[in-house]
């Protein structure tokens, strides 16, 4: 029970199953560490409690028992991405002004093509098989999601434009990723087929509850944020306005 309560969310150890889902935490120390790393210096910096919220759902994601379920069901998969994508948005509001990249479309063009690279099955079923690899891929997706976001949510006056075509293109082709996942004629993960039939789906539902989450919801918070950024950027003036100095 110990091995699997500190193994990888990995489709080969400690499957979340109808019977006992609630119980499959993860406490693997290669996800666990970086996530006390980070807790500890968001504490240190008395961050906002956006950036707190940010890194509880990344807890959420990595550590409940959704880690386990999206090893299970695809579906669940999906739902952990979400998570995974929103706190990464939250804690890059907080990113210090020295460690702010820039350029929404280059940042926006690596993060979709690692998004759908994610979804590719062949490398899909190796993230969920090889512990590296896995570890691998949940890095350099998070490290693209925070780049993405961070080069949007805090892009400067010059760049909002961008920012904000970066967005929507963003919530275009997860939608369209979404769509394919949906109406696939088959299903794409054979790998979690087992999980789907153990919870009463068929593998193709699964991929399509899965498909709709992205569609649907995924598309739903690229476009509130793309509203939420532009009422709040054409709201706010350009440049600060600055006081008359009083003439002697």
């Amino acid at each position: 029970m110990f091995e699997d309560l500190i193994s990888l969310c990995l489709a080969g150890s400690a499957p979340a199953l109808p019977q006992d889902w609630w119980l499959r935490w993860s406490l693997a120390p290669a996800t666990l560490a970086p996530l006390l790393g980070l807790l500890a210096w968001l504490l240190v910096r008395r961050s906002s409690l956006r950036a707190l919220a940010g890194w509880s759902l990344l807890a959420l994601a990595l550590v409940s028992p959704l880690c386990r379920l999206a090893a299970t069901l695809a579906w669940a998969h999906m739902a952990q991405l979400m998570l995974l994508l929103g706190g990464t948005g939250l804690l890059a509001l907080e990113a210090p002004p020295r460690a702010r990249l820039p350029q929404p479309g280059p940042a926006a063009a690596v993060h979709g093509a690692l998004l759908w690279l994610w979804h590719w099955p062949p490398l899909y079923a190796a993230v969920l098989a090889h512990a590296g690899l896995h570890l691998f891929a949940l890095a350099l997706l998070l490290a693209s999601a925070w780049w993405f976001w961070g080069a949007v949510l805090l892009a400067p006056v010059p760049q909002r434009g961008v920012a904000l075509l970066a967005l929507l293109a963003t919530m275009a082709h997860t939608g369209l990723l979404g769509a394919l996942l949906t109406f696939a004629g088959e299903p794409l993960y054979v790998l979690q087929a087992p999980g789907a039939r153990a919870w009463g789906l068929e593998p193709l539902q699964d991929q399509q509850l899965a498909g709709l989450l992205m569609w649907v919801l995924g598309a739903l918070g690229y476009l509130l944020a793309a509203v939420a950024l532009a009422l709040r950027w054409f709201a706010a003036p350009a440049h600060p306005v600055r006081r008359a100095t009083p003439a002697h």
